[in-house]
């Protein structure tokens, strides 16, 4: 990971930073953490787009996990599993540039407040 990154966007589970050296962006996400060029970023988001969210659900629906949605990789034996809420931050947070204006609202910051 690059020492000097910019965040471009944060939600209460993620941040999408880029360096400004190497042109790489940086995404973390729950606790996954991907790397991608310009280009792999713009293929990722197609692809999040495209995923059929009632099909993963009904090929799922009798199965007791709770994350339904599988974003596949080229290794076999690894998957992403999100639920549809995930799956709409992760947009939001891949979609930067569309939700420039979008701050993050307080009640999506984990922090436990504690009333002395």
């Amino acid at each position: 990971m690059c020492a000097n990154t910019e965040v471009l966007n944060q939600t209460s589970n993620g941040c999408l930073m880029i360096c400004p050296e190497c042109r790489i962006y940086h995404l973390t996400f729950g606790n996954f953490y991907l790397e991608f060029t310009e280009n792999e970023l713009t293929h990722f988001s197609v692809f999040l787009e495209k995923i059929n969210v009632d099909y993963w659900e009904s090929q799922f629906c009798n199965c007791t996990m709770k994350r339904k949605l599988a974003i596949l990789s080229t290794q076999v034996n690894l998957s992403l599993l999100l639920n549809r809420t995930e799956l709409e931050e992760l947009k939001k947070l891949i979609y930067y540039k569309e939700n420039k204006n979008t701050l993050l609202k307080v009640v999506n910051i984990a922090y436990d407040f504690y009333k002395n």
